[in-house]
């Protein structure tokens, strides 16, 4: 009797039965909103694994994401000199949290970005992902805050992993597929800059690698691909039509795109300017091919929102600490929740899967 009871009180508790709440994929299909389904669900991204409490993009982040339950696992990818697909955020080493021989080669990102000047890119060579071997980059340690960086306040509860190594994505694509059985899903963001266009591999060669990945590890229909720089979207779109592109947007971004210059405002959009849009970014991202609308949380607008669904986009956003000042806001997630947000990218899916669970929403599965 009482075992029954715990079972009818977590029932009523998650809004659904014991079952429902424990298949994480039960209606998730890649770049799919959720305006056309009767069953309230947000879909919960691990950003670059659970950087509140692992380090960002390793496989120990992947595992802390995991066990606390995700939908999705979010990660970002470089290229090496050698041709090996990298997860990694910056294209270059990042001193906020990467080591050589247990030393940080500048106190934060800024400080470095400070001494480059006026020559930056002599001075930003020796660092760069594309410059590297992959051996080369496993002599780096991602494992340890920078306590100078501005960065590491933000993360005050991330436990330390000396010797934690830069993975390539083959090898987090092992570790979650072996850990789930195949059950979660990838968002992989493309890192390159159009300003910058040395720094990496052209936008051809980062799409035709990035899509023989895919295609061998059979992942096509279970990654959703983003990128602020659209045109790297736009040659994916041309390799496949079926592999769901994310169109990343931040606040900072809507200005640029206003310019009156047409070079400026559609430097990052390959070239396709908002004006030409009904300066709708939802009918932009549709227009060109997107599946998914990937706006930062704090410049997302309920109209937007309904908009997009309407144009059988999916809806999904992320936090910018070093922007919005805080890893997770409470009052803005309820708020998007409230609004039939489809998903939400967060550097504490542990936080938000509490939230979820207490207004009676399904919670992804957890894998220990």
């Amino acid at each position: 009797m009482n075992f029954l009871k715990s079972l009818l009180i977590c029932s009523c508790l998650f809004g659904g039965s014991v079952m429902a709440t424990s298949n994480s994929n039960d209606k998730i299909i890649a770049g799919v909103p959720h305006s056309n389904i009767s069953a309230k669900f947000v879909e919960v991204y691990g950003h670059r694994g659970d950087r509140s409490y692992s380090p960002e993009n390793s496989i120990p982040a992947y595992n802390t994401g995991l066990s606390v339950g995700v939908d999705w696992v979010d990660m970002d990818i470089g290229i090496t000199q050698d041709g090996v697909i990298v997860v990694y955020h910056d294209s270059w080493i990042n001193p906020d949290f990467t080591s050589l021989s247990g030393k940080f080669f500048a106190k934060s990102k800024q400080e470095f970005f400070k001494g480059m000047m006026p020559d930056e890119s002599k001075q930003i060579t020796p660092y760069l992902i594309h410059n590297m071997t992959f051996k080369d980059l496993q002599k780096y340690d991602i494992g340890t805050l920078n306590p100078n960086s501005p960065y590491a306040q933000f993360f005050p509860n991330q436990v330390a992993l000396p010797n934690t190594r830069i993975p390539s994505l083959q090898e987090v694509i092992n570790f979650v597929d072996k850990k789930t059985n195949k059950k979660v899903m990838y968002q992989i963001e493309v890192k390159n800059d159009p300003t910058k266009p040395e720094w990496t591999v052209s936008k051809q060669e980062f799409a035709k690698k990035l899509y023989d990945e895919l295609k061998k590890n059979n992942l096509v229909n279970r990654v959703e691909i983003q990128a602020f720089d659209w045109g790297v979207l736009y040659e994916l779109q041309k390799l496949n039509k079926n592999i769901k592109t994310s169109y990343l947007v931040g606040y900072d971004d809507i200005p640029r795109m206003k310019e009156s210059d047409v070079n400026i405002a559609g430097l990052w959009s390959g070239g396709k300017l908002l004006k030409n849009y009904n300066n709708s970014l939802p009918y932009m991202v549709k227009s060109l091919g997107g599946s998914c609308y990937e706006p930062e949380d704090v410049m997302l607008t309920k109209e937007d929102l309904d908009e997009a669904h309407r144009l059988g986009l999916k809806v999904v956003v992320w936090t910018w600490p070093e922007h919005s000042g805080t890893t997770f806001d409470p009052k803005l997630i309820i708020k998007l929740i409230s609004w039939g947000i489809d998903g939400i990218i967060t550097d504490d899916p542990g936080r938000l899967n509490s939230m979820l669970a207490a207004r009676g929403y399904r919670v992804p599965a957890n894998y220990n």
